[in-house]
């Protein structure tokens, strides 16, 4: 394809930095400037190319300002970001973040600032005004579906519903230099999340000063922080220490009694802005607090308030900073141990050879006697926190011997076989480890065979481990089908399956319309029921025998049925693997399927796969499921999908490789930036 050329230059040239991006085959931006502010003004401009509408929409979220310009099934969603305070905490502690990256928030806002200037045409009318503290309120943002969650299972020991958090997932994986081929660890950043909304990550390389990076960012944020830096890979996964807390609050009379008082509750009063037809219908709203945080329930008298230790935190941005510029694992660590990301399995591996993980979060001291996994006495006084954990308090361990790593959502227990970190260590603080010595289930368990199988890896086979479909225990329903019917020749195909969900496999679709055709509880089983009879076995097979023949092509395979595209898109394509938990089928390669038509498209899962081999420099690869452009002209609109997703490819990163790049970018723009004015 013919490379563009795009002269922008809309800032005085004579305080302007140099600020060029370069989009490769697949519309991803290279973004290449003096200084990070410059590289986060690129970042800004490109986003906002790709992506504004989707962006404008993350900082209305964080701001709860959503039914003001989409109507009224945002309204309970922005009731709940004003109870967080997300604006009114990031508005008044918006200068307490340090120079360098209230510099890098505003150059990334000009960046869009400029875009929004050259492209009136495709700014919204609905478009919030460009503020440097929505930044801080979407970091917020972000993070707080889990605290939020963690609040939330406690609610449920109240008997109290709470409002639905959406789910959280991942894969993560590290090899030490002793298991590859280059002698240099690998790591596997693979986050598991909606590929539409909030979460949604966008993909680009940024350089510029001290940052050198490759990943993939939430759109409105100016750089990723999961991926790699020259120096080290970064990767999170769902699951950590147990950080947020219900009290059951003894209220009356606009009073909440507190130890041997009654105290007044902390009113504040907001307005929320519904959207109806054409006019915006305010709506007050009164959020009422105790010393322990807002209440968000009433039940049988009670009152229940959520503690959250990262209510008045601001400072994501400064320890994101620091940890995509992290020299070392020691730095790194110092990064971390500023404790403002949410709680998480987070794993670096390092150029140096070094791997390592850490349950990561900001965790309240709690009393003894005191059980924060359910609603604590809120009015005896009895149940304060008495500090946060330090760092060198949380679960972590480097350089195990097994020399690997994995953490698929599970206890760090079922991270590796004859896993050293056991709940058992922590029982003076237990909801720091916040686990029990609890079974891999079936995607990690696959992981855990998989790596500790694993000699002398090449890159090749880390890409075949971060997309495999393998079925862990399907051998085991393999030798009851032989058992029960071993005259079918439909139970033979079975049989002699390879257990993995092949986009072309026909065995593999035959497993799973077996497995759907059981009763509900042997449905969802990954080992067989002991319960489970011939009977009911040879039943499932003649149903789902009938089915492949009825409402199946001849010659249907697994990818006939489950498949990846755009929603709304003309096309879809066939693709491997699946969270096909409704049938005891998750593999390795996570990705969750909804519904349409006569086909099951995927909505979710592998967001951001990336396959990091940490010489000097990196080298790495990098898919994302649809593609980096919303717009529906764009040919990179679903291109990832087609080309390289839904066959388990991906594409170099090119980084730090230039030359190499300039061989393979389409689209080249050239901007000057001349500082974060508004």
């Amino acid at each position: 394809m013919k490379k563009l050329c795009l002269l922008l230059c809309f800032l005085p040239l004579a305080y302007g930095a140099h600020v060029t991006i370069l989009r490769d085959e697949y519309g991803v931006p290279h973004i290449f400037a003096q200084d990070a502010a410059g590289a986060a003004f690129g970042s800004g401009y490109a986003q906002a190319e790709d992506r504004l509408e989707e962006m404008l929409k993350n900082y209305r979220r964080a701001e709860g300002t959503m039914a003001e310009a989409f109507g009224a099934e945002f309204f309970r969603d922005d009731w709940r970001q004003r109870v967080w305070r997300h604006r009114l905490v990031a508005e008044q502690h918006y200068k307490e973040l340090r120079p360098r990256s209230r510099e890098i928030i505003e150059a990334f806002q000009a960046g869009v600032r400029q875009y929004m200037q050259e492209h009136p045409g495709q700014v919204p009318a609905w478009a919030p005004k460009l503020e440097p503290w929505q930044l801080v309120a979407l970091g917020r943002y972000i993070i707080w579906g889990w605290p939020e969650g963690e609040a939330a299972g406690k609610l449920l020991h109240a008997g109290i519903q709470p409002d639905p958090i959406a789910y959280h997932g991942s894969n993560e994986m590290l090899l030490a230099p002793s298991r590859t081929a280059m002698h240099a660890p690998i790591a596997v950043v693979d986050p598991h999340l909606s590929w539409y909304g909030a979460f949604r990550f966008y993909e680009m390389r940024l350089y510029g000063g001290d940052l050198a990076f490759s990943g993939a960012c939430i759109l409105g944020l100016p750089f990723p922080v999961l991926g790699h830096s020259r120096y080290a890979s970064i990767a999170m996964t769902t699951g950590g220490p147990d950080t947020s807390d219900v009290y059951e609050e003894e209220v009356k009379d606009g009073k909440y009694k507190f130890r041997d008082e009654w105290r007044p509750l902390e009113t504040r009063r907001e307005k929320i802005g519904v959207k109806v037809g054409d006019k915006i219908d305010w709506k007050d709203i009164t959020i009422d607090s105790t010393v322990h945080g807002p209440i968000v329930a009433h039940k049988n008298g009670k009152s229940y308030s959520v503690a959250i230790p990262y209510a008045d935190e601001v400072r994501l941005m400064d320890e994101s900073w620091d940890v995509v510029t992290a020299h070392n694992l020691t730095e790194m660590k110092k990064a971390l141990a500023m404790l403002q990301f949410m709680a998480q399995n987070i794993m670096v591996g390092t150029v140096d050879g070094d791997i390592y993980y850490v349950r990561n979060g900001r965790v309240p001291v709690r009393p003894k006697g005191c059980d924060p996994s359910q609603p604590m006495p809120g009015a005896t006084g009895a149940c304060e926190w008495q500090g946060v954990h330090p760092f060198e308090d949380l679960v972590q361990i480097t350089n195990p011997p097994q020399g690997y790593m994995q953490n698929c959502n599970a206890s760090p227990f079922a991270m590796m076989k004859n896993s050293p970190l056991v709940p058992e260590e922590y029982a003076a603080h237990p909801y720091i480890y916040n686990e029990r010595r609890t079974p891999p289930h079936q995607r990690a368990a696959m992981m855990v065979d998989l790596l500790d199988a694993a000699h002398d890896v090449t890159a090749e086979q880390a890409i075949d481990l971060a997309f495999s479909p393998q079925v862990w225990h399907a051998e085991l329903w393999q030798e009851r089908i032989r058992k029960a019917a071993p005259e079918s020749e439909f139970a033979k195909m079975l049989a002699a399956w390879n257990r993995r969900s092949d986009a072309d496999s026909r065995p593999a679709l035959a497993f799973y319309l077996f497995k759907m055709s059981l009763d509900a509880g042997p449905k969802r089983a990954v080992d067989p029921p002991p319960t489970l009879t011939d009977d009911q076995i040879r039943t499932a097979l003649a149903k789902a025998e009938a089915r492949l023949k009825s409402e199946f092509p001849p010659d249907a395979v697994f990818g006939t049925l489950f498949r990846v595209g755009r929603q709304g898109a003309a096309h879809t394509w066939p693709v491997s693997g699946g969270s096909l938990t409704e049938a005891g089928m998750a593999t390795p390669r996570a990705i969750s399927f909804e519904k349409s038509g006569q086909e099951m498209i995927g909505h979710g899962g592998q967001t951001s796969t990336q396959i990091v081999i940490l010489t000097k420099p990196p080298q790495s690869y990098m898919v994302i499921p649809l593609g980096e452009s919303d717009h529906a002209d764009s040919p990179h609109f679903d291109d990832q999908a087609e080309k390289l997703f839904s066959q388990s490819r991906v594409k170099s990163t090119y980084f730090l490789n230039r030359k190499e790049l300039e061989k393979h970018a389409t689209k080249r723009e050239e901007l000057e930036f001349a500082g974060a004015t508004k």
